[in-house]
């Protein structure tokens, strides 16, 4: 399935640039052991520690543990500050429970469109914007 939405991460970086911050959609970031890794949306300081990484998995079923791995790896070599995954249409039972021990935030929907005012939200409340844009 395609990622329709990149235009949507694309437009919180936008946002988020004209406040000063350095987001990037979609984003490529060299982890610790030098692989470079894709995200859909990061926010990196020129300086310092990755703040926020966004992916999506998008599928006709549910979304099983082998994509949280595949994620999970990406933000172990990263470290951000903070990790969210976008998944339409859900997490299965078994992937739930890895994203919960690896503390990724999981946004969950069955329309891929609604998961980008989703992820927006949180990353508008881990910058300390809130609801204000």
């Amino acid at each position: 399935m395609v990622v329709e939405n990149r235009g949507g991460f694309e437009t919180i970086a936008s946002q988020l640039n004209r406040r000063g911050m350095k987001a990037y959609a979609p984003a490529a970031i060299v982890g610790k052991s030098g692989v470079k890794h894709e995200f859909a949306f990061a926010l990196q300081p020129d300086s310092g520690k990755t703040k926020i990484v966004v992916d999506t998995e998008l599928s006709v079923k549910e979304v099983d543990e082998m994509k949280v791995l595949k994620f999970y790896v990406k933000v172990f070599d990263v470290s951000p500050e903070k990790a969210v995954l976008c998944v339409c249409p859900r997490l299965g039972e078994r992937a739930s429970t890895l994203a919960k021990e690896y503390g990724i935030t999981v946004l969950e929907d069955d329309v891929p469109r609604r998961l980008i005012p989703m992820a927006e939200k949180v990353v508008n409340e881990f910058v300390g914007l809130g609801d204000n844009k």
